[in-house]
């Protein structure tokens, strides 16, 4: 279950500590990679990675890359064998086929978690938490860089979903946007939440327990519980019940 936590400021709000008014996601930004969310200045600066984490990096990647490819039910076991003590915890998680993992020392996955084939996760320098039988279908991308991810228990989400802890800055004019760095922030999504296919969650979103995400919405505010939303941006059509 996704801890509480106190209300979260959209960026280019009052009191945000970025106000270019970015509602948009770095959802599919390679460019950037993980851990890049600091710019030349300002909050979230992230200097050059030192030596070590660079290796360390490459050492987890090559690790799950000698087991990401291992197709039926005895590449499900040797993925969880090999990969569990990579995470702060890990449950009994089923790891998909073709997975991109990185900074998993910084992910708690917890029991009965599915991680669909494909899936792109990452959490450099932020944190990940999936509660307990959290389903994330295939090529799926959780984006914790910097920035805070808490997916609570019963939680599915549909197939090529973006969501990302971070957005890009872009308020300078003379500097390239991917210069600029990110603006980390959180999203928190409770307990027994339906995200369709093809969604995009921006940073600082809360979506509350038992919540319906239609397919292709983008959800820019907070989402009540029990309510469901679509569109561009998503608006509230219906609630449950």
């Amino acid at each position: 279950m996704a801890r509480p936590a106190s209300p979260v400021t959209p960026p280019g709000a009052p009191g945000s500590s970025d106000s270019s008014g970015a509602s948009g996601s770095c959802g599919s930004c390679g460019a950037c990679g993980p851990g890049s969310t600091g710019g030349p200045s300002g909050p979230g600066h992230v200097g050059r990675p030192s030596a070590q984490s660079r290796l360390g990096a490459a050492l987890e990647e090559f690790w799950i890359a000698l087991f990401a490819w291992v197709p039926t039910p005895l590449g499900l076991a040797l993925r969880l064998l090999a990969w569990r003590w990579l995470f702060a915890a890990c449950g009994s998680v089923r790891f998909g086929t073709g997975l991109t993992l990185a900074g998993c020392r910084n992910m708690r996955l917890g029991r009965g978690v599915r991680l669909g084939r494909g899936c792109f996760v990452t959490a450099g320098g932020g944190s990940l938490t999936l509660g307990e039988n959290v389903a994330v279908s295939p090529c799926a991308h959780l984006g914790a860089d910097n920035g805070s991810i808490e997916i609570g228990a019963q939680t599915a989400i549909g197939p090529g979903t973006v969501i990302r802890a971070a957005n890009h800055r872009f308020r300078r004019q003379d500097l390239p946007i991917m210069r600029q760095g990110h603006q980390p922030g959180q999203v928190i999504i409770e307990d027994d939440v339906w995200i369709g296919a093809n969604c995009v969650i921006t940073p600082d979103v809360r979506i509350g327990r038992g919540a319906v995400v239609g397919a292709g919405a983008v959800v820019t505010r907070n989402v009540a519980p029990f309510s469901i939303v679509a569109g561009v941006p998503a608006k509230v059509i219906g609630r449950r019940g």
